[in-house]
C-alpha cells in the first residue's frame, strides 16, 4: 500500500469510496432513497468543491494499491476549540482489518504536527457505527459530548466526539 497526499485528480475516487462507505455503513440509519440516489452525487459535490481552491487547513492523505484508491483520511487544522478535526476516513471494506485506517490517521496526524503541532485531533463518529466506535476506543480515543448531527435529506443521528492528542496519534505504530 503507498500512502501520499491527495490532488484533485482522485476527487472522483475519494467521492466514490466516500459514498459507498455511506452505503454499507448507514443503511437504516439514513433513507435508502437518500443513500442510493442523493449520497453519490452530494459526496461528489462536497469534494469538488473541497478541492476547488487550496485550503492550506485541510489535510487529505490516501491509501491506494496497483488498483487505485483503497482508503482516505481528511483533516482540518485548528477546526475549532476543540483542535484538528478528522473529517473523514474511509477504507474499502477488502482492505478494513490491516491497519490501513490507522496508518491513514497516523501520518495524517503526523502531517498536521508539522504545521499545527500541538493540542488534539477529534472525529465525529455516528453511534450506529459501533464498528467504528470499537476501533476508535481500541487506538486510545477518549469519549467526548455526544450531539445530533443534521444531514441532507433529513437524516439526522446522534454522534459521539472521540478525542486523541495530536501527539499520541502521530507517533501509532
Amino acid at each position: 500500500m503507498h500512502y501520499r497526499s491527495a490532488t484533485s485528480a482522485d476527487v472522483p475516487a475519494i467521492a466514490a469510496l466516500h459514498a459507498a462507505s455511506w452505503q454499507r455503513t448507514y443503511r437504516g440509519a439514513f433513507s435508502d432513497t437518500y443513500l442510493d440516489e442523493q449520497a453519490p452525487a452530494e459526496r461528489l459535490a462536497t469534494w469538488r468543491e473541497r478541492f476547488a481552491v487550496p485550503n492550506p487547513r485541510m489535510i487529505v492523505t490516501v491509501a491506494e494499491d496497483d488498483t487505485g484508491l483503497q482508503g482516505f483520511c481528511c483533516v482540518f487544522m485548528d477546526h475549532d476549540q476543540d483542535g484538528h478535526l478528522l473529517d473523514n476516513l474511509h477504507v474499502s471494506p477488502a482492505y478494513q482489518g490491516q491497519g490501513i485506517g490507522k496508518r491513514l490517521m497516523q501520518r495524517s496526524a503526523a502531517r498536521v504536527a508539522e504545521h499545527a503541532p500541538g493540542g488534539d485531533i477529534y472525529l465525529w463518529v455516528l453511534t450506529v457505527n459501533t464498528p467504528a466506535l470499537r476501533v476508535y476506543e481500541s487506538l486510545g480515543g477518549r469519549p467526548g459530548r455526544t450531539e445530533v448531527q443534521h444531514f441532507a435529506a433529513g437524516n439526522q443521528t446522534p454522534a459521539l466526539q472521540m478525542i486523541w492528542r495530536l501527539a499520541d496519534m502521530a507517533a501509532f505504530t
